[in-house]
């Protein structure tokens, strides 16, 4: 049972949406745990003022948005017991994620530019001093604050030169989730001290370590910096958001007046810090892919074609063609899909998409049968099984 669904829904059906962004409207939402769903405002629950409860299946993973019944719906997941405080900003977020899709919004990222990010030692130290210098645009005025853009575009247009095309993954992931940070914030300040709160979303954007370790999240308070800017330089964007096709950064540069970027060098101390920064995100990757591999229990390799069709951007880590899913993925196997709902390590080729080795942990032995194994929790599968020790391996049908 989620204790607080009522009062979730409450809240906002009372919240003035418009305060949080002009014309915002509610699309269907559900919460969910392990067991149960509790889906709300969507056409499958009728008139009904409590919402229809069921059974959880694979369908619900993270919170993010999905199509359920054709339907845009926001899903959060809520820890048990879990916290109403806590919940209702980010559902908020992912509903707004859920009116992007109904106002037809189009510049969604390619996630798999994100995944395959380049680590660059130079890069971080131009995106650290970049971030620094948003943050201090943020807390100045007039001409002060103009130089600070000028100066953020610079450092921006460097990176571009460094990263190419990828870097419009930045770019258009602080265009999307940056105003759904906005969004989340407001409602955070609903609930909390409006400064106190702002303060609270706005100092993320100084936190190096979260750069460097988590680039799409990282995203997120850039792009809430700019929503903030927008909002005294240009206080009407907000209802021409959905009619541009631009970034949120080709609006802010055409803000500053930044025709001819100045070349900018970073300094000792960036880059230093740079350097620590990219050691600990290299250091994190191989300990990640190493953790998971020190597993005590039976280890499966299962060996075949496969695809990778739903998955957590946030939440991969990829080295040396090793792709660690953290918490979950989809896999195409054998023309069916199969939830694994668990860490999974998955071996490619020429894309991350495409797999020809997948490694999972279990605690118990699949059950094998003649040609055919089952794996407790995933599924059915043909192929060969063999066992040595630990290591199990199915090589596919």
């Amino acid at each position: 049972m989620i204790p607080f669904t009522r009062k979730l829904k409450e809240k906002l059906e009372a919240a003035d949406l418009n305060q949080f962004w002009p014309g915002f409207r509610l699309t269907a939402y559900a919460l969910y745990n392990r067991e149960s769903v509790y889906l709300f405002n969507h056409p499958v629950c009728g008139e009904k003022e409590e919402p229809l409860i069921f059974a959880w299946d694979k369908r619900f993973v993270g919170n993010t948005l999905i199509l359920f019944e054709d339907v845009p719906t926001a899903i959060v997941y809520v820890e048990n017991p879990g916290r109403f405080e806590e919940t209702y900003p980010v559902l908020v977020h992912e509903l707004f994620h859920g009116y992007q899709t109904l106002m037809d919004e189009k510049r969604f990222p390619d996630e798999l530019l994100g995944v395959q990010y380049p680590l660059s030692q130079e890069n971080i130290g131009f995106r650290l001093e970049e971030r620094s210098v948003l943050s201090e645009a943020l807390e100045a005025q007039g001409e002060e604050r103009q130089q600070h853009l000028r100066h953020f575009v610079s450092l921006r247009e460097k990176r571009r030169e460094l990263l190419g095309d990828t870097l419009e993954y930045e770019n258009l992931i602080e265009t999307i989730e940056g105003p759904a940070w906005y969004v989340e914030m407001k409602a955070y300040a609903s609930l909390h001290d409006d400064i106190k709160s702002e303060s609270c979303y706005k100092q993320k954007l100084l936190n190096h370590e979260e750069a460097g370790l988590h680039l799409r999240r990282s995203c997120y308070s850039s792009g809430l910096a700019m929503c903030l800017l927008l909002d005294d330089l240009l206080p009407d964007w907000k209802h021409r958001y959905f009619a541009e096709e631009c970034t949120l950064y080709d609006c802010l540069k055409e803000m500053s007046g930044q025709d001819q970027p100045t070349l900018y060098n970073c300094d000792w101390e960036t880059q230093s810090e740079a350097a620590r920064i990219y050691r600990l995100v290299q250091e994190s990757r191989l300990k990640k892919i190493q953790s998971f591999s020190e597993f005590e229990g039976y280890q499966l390799t299962i060996e075949g074609p496969m695809r990778a069709v739903f998955f957590d951007p946030m939440n991969m880590v990829n080295v040396d063609h090793q792709l660690l899913h953290q918490y979950f993925v989809t896999m195409q196997i054998q023309e069916q899909e199969y939830l694994i709902n668990q860490p999974a390590l998955t071996y490619y080729g020429h894309s991350i998409l495409h797999a020809d080795k997948l490694q999972l942990n279990l605690n118990e032995k699949p059950i094998v049968g003649p040609g055919a194994v089952d794996i407790p929790g995933i599924g059915h599968f043909k192929g060969n099984y063999s066992e040595e020790g630990r290591q199990l391996r199915l090589l596919l049908s």
